[in-house]
């Protein structure tokens, strides 16, 4: 039987629009008050000593970015759902939980798009199942249990650390295919890019040791990951080690993981092409799938990247068509965005689908449209927590910092001129 959550929340009075809080079920001796993960949130102490949690539910909004006591948000369209929010009066547990749930959302998820639609599906019926998907990685199932959109993803994981160290100590690809008959794709193209391991050079055989560190944790061995992280990225690890030794003896820059701002700096000084894609692909492996977060909706994708850039030198793979993930990710997000638009403003589905059929966007939005709106239901079902909640859904699916809809420009630039904004909700009430 799995031990209930000492984590409840606390009440609705001690916090205001736009946050939320927890008791963690500890105890303090001393009052104290000091911010938690890297400011995503505070953790202080109540008059009993009861140790509370509190973040923000507008996603990735870190404690330097919160309005000071008394103040408002600057941004107008938080401002004006949260104002939304404060007219409801007293909201349920359960409302709270979909709230929170809407705010721990992030579009690079590996489980995106049935992460919306179970968040539609709470919306229009009230309440969230548990326990509910994982959906993002900003301050999730805060006080409630969590479940993968994954399944096999450990497994998945177990036979590629099992498959490239097998293939490093000399096993056959037969003996692999034998043994791993479902991965017999990803064992040929494995084996074609990296050619016989007795031919490995020196610099090639640290690349591979520095690409299966992270699968310490996402094999499930290692549940710290902060041990992992350590080892993988920090000072004095076996990544950092690893990046030294690679780059004296490749002559590159220092490696740096691909989403900080060095690695640009750097892979845009090289001349020699050649060094450039070899810098790539080791920065690429030293993020880790972007520092362990292996719900990235990429994190296979990017396991493969590194392999045939250990074996080829090149980061990109020819036979994948390059952006095809982001292209998918962008027209989900217009399509879901666009749905809530229109239902907050009353249109008639049948109306919008019938308009969209005059207008070639290079896409179908039809899908993304079909569940807003059979989720959430028609006019007659509409209630003020519902709005309030389709607004926060569809502010966080338009500016998630993780792969909002604003960060697909040239999308949103197509769709604009072909007189289809997903905004106009928005633009309408702040007028």
């Amino acid at each position: 039987m799995e031990k209930a959550r000492k984590e409840r929340l606390v009440p609705y009075e001690m916090v205001s629009p736009g946050f939320e809080a927890v008791y963690t079920g500890e105890k303090a001796a001393a009052p104290f008050e000091k911010p938690e993960g890297e400011g995503s949130s505070v953790r202080f102490t109540d008059e009993l000593g009861n140790i509370i949690v509190k973040w923000s539910t507008w996603t990735w909004t870190f404690r330097d970015q919160w309005p000071k006591e008394g103040e408002e948000w600057s941004d107008r369209e938080i401002r004006y759902i949260n104002s939304m929010q404060a007219k409801l009066g007293r909201l349920d547990d359960e409302m709270r939980r979909i709230r929170a749930h809407i705010g721990s959302f992030s579009p690079c998820d590996n489980g995106f798009p049935v992460t919306v639609d179970e968040l539609l599906e709470a919306i229009g019926t009230g309440g969230l199942r548990e326990p509910s998907f994982h959906n993002g990685c900003w301050m999730g199932t805060m006080w409630w249990d969590v479940r993968s959109t994954q399944p096999l993803q450990g497994e998945s994981m177990q036979a590629i650390y099992e498959i490239l160290t097998g293939y490093l100590t000399g096993k056959s690809k037969e003996s692999l295919v034998k043994r791993f008959p479902h991965a017999e794709g990803f064992i040929t193209r494995s084996y074609e890019w990296l050619g016989p391991a007795t031919e490995l050079t020196r610099l090639q055989r640290l690349m591979m040791e520095r690409m299966l560190l992270p699968f310490e944790f996402f094999t499930g061995r290692n549940q710290d990951p902060e041990a992992v992280i350590k080892n993988c990225f920090e000072e004095g690890g076996r990544g950092a080690q690893l990046d030294a030794e690679i780059s004296a003896l490749a002559g590159l820059s220092r490696i740096y993981p691909d989403y900080l701002p060095q690695y640009r700096e750097n892979l845009d000084a090289f001349s020699d092409p050649e060094k450039r894609e070899l810098y790539k692909v080791c920065c690429h492996i030293a993020s880790g799938v972007k520092g362990l977060s292996d719900c990235h909706h990429n994190t296979f994708r990017y396991v493969e990247n590194w392999i045939h850039g250990i074996g080829k030198g090149r980061f990109d793979i020819p036979t994948r068509r390059a952006g095809s993930e982001r292209e998918r990710l962008g027209r989900l997000l217009f399509g879901y965005a666009l749905g809530l638009d229109r239902w907050l403003l009353d249109v008639p589905m049948q109306f919008l689908l019938l308009d969209l059929g005059h207008t070639d966007l290079g896409f179908d939005p039809r899908n993304e449209i079909l569940r807003v709106y059979a989720y959430l239901g028609g006019e007659q079902e509409k209630t003020p927590v519902k709005e309030w909640l389709a607004a926060c859904l569809w502010h966080n699916l338009t500016y998630n910092r993780h792969g909002g809809l604003t960060q697909h420009k040239d999308l949103l630039e197509h769709t604009v001129q072909m007189g289809i904004s997903a905004h106009e909700w928005m633009d309408s009430v702040l007028k």
